[in-house]
């Protein structure tokens, strides 16, 4: 199984473009905090920004930025055929911070500090309702007495632990994702994985046998 798609904790089998166009989602519609509030941090230094150089190729209709990835990693020492193939499992941090969705603003901004992360998986019995960032709760304030429930959309992706990792990567370059929640095939959320998972995944690549 690649991905899910959920909808206030519903999985449903919307194609995932459909939610989250490549790019992101058009700023015109946009209307709540997403699981890709971080296209707040689309503003990112250009020194931070990936630059690829020539005519894109490959497969028709795959995000650039996306084809580049795949390009890189077919070609890595020792094809990918014959390298251990890794999923979420091998990357997702567990067990999972989580809040309900009546959590006070200021509450899920105490218990960022308190554990050192910047993204909150909402949850209810569970199952996933949506993702807040930290940039989410400091536009609202960090004092706000409101609950984060007007924070996220409830729309999210997900992945499965025997997601490729690769195709993580993928959806967060194409979606502008910085978190995905990893859940089991009863839809319990059993890991998370962000951004930093993969850059240390990246760095980690010459020991990646050691390593998982």
């Amino acid at each position: 199984m690649a991905l899910y798609i959920y909808d206030h904790g519903y999985r449903i089998q919307t194609p995932k473009e459909t939610i989250f166009p490549p790019s992101g989602v058009d700023a015109t519609t946009q209307t709540k905090g997403t699981q890709t509030s971080t296209q707040k941090e689309s503003h990112l230094a250009e020194q931070d920004r990936i630059i690829i150089q020539g005519k894109p190729s490959g497969q028709p209709g795959r995000h650039p930025v996306s084809q580049a990835y795949m390009n890189t990693a077919a070609k890595s020492a020792g094809s990918l055929e014959d390298r251990r193939k890794l999923t979420a499992a091998h990357i997702m941090v567990s067990p999972v911070v989580t809040v309900p969705p009546y959590t006070l603003v200021q509450s899920a901004w105490q218990r960022m500090q308190d554990n050192e992360i910047n993204h909150l998986l909402v949850t209810e019995g569970g199952k996933p309702l949506g993702l807040v960032s930290n940039h989410d709760i400091l536009e609202a304030g960090i004092s706000s007495v409101d609950s984060i429930e007007s924070l996220y959309s409830g729309k999210l992706v997900a992945a499965t632990p025997e997601t490729l990792v690769r195709e993580v990567a993928s959806s967060f370059l194409e979606h502008n994702i910085n978190a995905m929640p990893v859940v089991d095939k009863d839809d319990n959320v059993v890991g998370i994985i962000c951004r930093y998972d993969l850059l240390r995944l990246l760095v980690s690549g010459p020991h990646l046998e050691r390593w998982v």
